[in-house]
């Protein structure tokens, strides 16, 4: 059976047998019928339509009464990444998955930093997602760390970002005609309003991409530089990132760079990930603060 072919339900099926095997080293089909609801018949068939699918991955333990993983497994439907594993933990802390909804057999204690944001209201978000949807301006009463002002602003809402963090609006203020990014938490109020008239000129920054390139910090010794290498996946000690150029500041401050702390009138080439940036003047150029 090609996989092309393959019924979506089934091949989903397939996916958690080899998430299975991967993490867990065993598959049985009694599992397999609680995961999903099927008979055990189907079970049955799903285990060994799979085996015949990929023979080398698995075999049947009479002394376990359970498939178990070769040493030859090679995934065919999912990735093996240990994201894929992760992500149903991060499911589950965040409070979107139960423990029954989630593929891991047997979850390991685990725990994880827990960033405590002001939500966003739902109301404010739905406004927000209408006025881009349809090319809207906005009148927003939204609450500055950097002004004391609580006069409303004229906003044309284009799109909306996450600095891994929180969650941002990307709009084009018309009293300082600029593009900026609001904090979603930090609005207010929000009113979508039917004139979409103003000519709004096109967002420059969120539309074109600069480069990021990062290595390990030199002041690592050889085998450090390695292992940091390992660790992001970097080609000949060097790993690139296209990244808007709107979301430039926010992607250094997430690989450990603070954009406002200056040395020789550039960004300081110092990470708290032990990384450098090897296009400094570039990066530079496009970072765009504002005070």
């Amino acid at each position: 059976m090609k996989q092309g072919k393959m019924k979506p339900a089934l091949r989903h099926r397939y996916e958690f047998i080899e998430f299975q095997l991967l993490w867990e080293g065993v598959i049985g089909r009694q599992l397999l019928k609680d995961k999903f609801g099927i008979s055990l018949q189907q079970a049955t068939l799903d285990l060994t339509s799979y085996l015949d699918l990929a023979p080398k991955n698995m075999e049947y333990d009479p002394r376990q009464r359970t498939y178990v993983a070769r040493t030859s497994f090679s995934p065919a439907f999912i990735k093996g990444d240990a994201s894929e594993y992760l992500v149903h933990l991060e499911m589950l802390r965040q409070g979107y998955r139960e423990v029954s909804e989630i593929w891991p057999s047997t979850i390991p204690a685990f725990d994880a930093v827990t960033v405590c944001n002001r939500k966003t209201d739902a109301k404010v978000l739905r406004n927000v997602l209408h006025a881009i949807r349809e090319e809207r301006s906005a009148e927003v009463s939204y609450v500055s760390l950097s002004s004391d002002s609580e006069k409303p602003r004229e906003l044309f809402p284009r799109a909306i970002a996450n600095d891994g963090h929180r969650w941002h609006m990307r709009a084009y203020d018309a009293s300082k005609e600029r593009f900026s990014d609001f904090v979603l938490s930090r609005i207010e109020k929000i009113s979508v309003k039917n004139s979409n008239s103003r000519d709004v000129p096109r967002d420059e920054a969120w539309e074109t991409y600069a480069t990021l390139q990062l290595r390990p910090s030199p002041k690592l010794n050889e085998r450090q530089k390695r292992q940091v290498e390992i660790e992001y996946d970097m080609i000949d000690g060097k790993m690139t990132v296209e990244v808007r150029k709107a979301m430039l500041f926010y992607y250094l401050r997430f690989y450990g760079f603070d954009p406002y702390e200056m040395e020789d009138g550039k960004i300081r080439n110092k990470s708290s990930f032990a990384l450098s940036i090897v296009n400094l003047d570039e990066v530079e150029e496009c970072i765009g603060r504002r005070k």
